[in-house]
């Protein structure tokens, strides 16, 4: 079956090959930037898809219109098929998050490609055509942080498999707060600075984000905030002449 468009076909291809003309490095929302200035937010998952609380996810943002982009990781994918497609129908982005969720900056280059390249074919296996993933999120934001001395491989890496690395501005924290999801909405409304766009960081594994993120929208909602998707960001960033 021929390749779908969508929000990483060829309109994604085009702010790729706009960024590598300015850009040794593309990317967005690294070192809790996102690049860009205004009142969007792109409401980010990780680490499903899960059939306990992906499902539950996709009503909430059902229920207030809202998309979001999940950074899957391959191994779920490759478990949970039918999840994968439901969010790419309901108008949602993917992009890759590994296939064992694997911290890239102890892997090689070799490694690297490898963690990328298989959850790529899962999730085309998954939809039954090719979805050109053009974000990827690297597990605990590494090799990132920590000064780590992996990250010139990893930049070379993802520029030469054409993927923008997305990082987040807001960490909900959501994986401290088991008991607390009233917490997960605090740390947003504690972290949100007004005129910056904002990437903010939750999971679609923990039952907690189910409970917290009804508040999580209203909320910002309330604080005017526009809801963007990252690839909208990225094209802010990056524009096409």
């Amino acid at each position: 079956m021929p390749e779908l468009p969508g929000p990483s076909s060829q309109e994604m291809q085009n702010v790729w090959d706009a960024a590598v003309e300015e850009d040794s490095s593309p990317d967005l929302a690294t070192n809790g930037k996102t690049g860009t200035s205004g009142d969007g937010v792109a409401l980010t998952f990780d680490d499903g898809p899960n059939p306990r609380t992906t499902p539950r996810i996709l009503d909430i943002l059902r229920e207030h219109d809202t998309r979001a982009t999940f950074f899957v990781v391959g191994s779920q994918v490759e478990e949970h098929p039918d999840l994968l497609r439901q969010i790419v129908e309901d108008g949602n982005a993917i992009g890759n998050h590994t296939y064992d969720h694997a911290n890239l900056s102890k892997l090689s280059t070799t490694q690297m490609r490898n963690e990328l390249g298989r959850t790529q074919k899962a999730v085309d296996k998954a939809l039954g055509y090719h979805y050109e993933m053009k974000m990827m999120r690297p597990p605990y934001g590494e090799p990132y942080g920590n000064g780590s001395d992996a990250l010139p491989a990893f930049r070379k890496v993802v520029r030469q498999e054409q993927l923008f690395p997305v990082i987040w501005t807001i960490d909900t924290q959501d994986y401290l707060m088991a008991d607390n999801p009233r917490g997960i909405v605090k740390n947003v409304a504690s972290l949100d600075k007004k005129g910056r766009d904002q990437v903010i960081l939750m999971h679609d594994i923990h039952p907690q984000d189910v409970r917290a993120l009804p508040g999580v929208i209203d909320h910002l909602e309330r604080s005017g905030r526009q809801f963007v998707g990252v690839d909208e960001l990225l094209r802010d960033k990056y524009p096409v002449p």
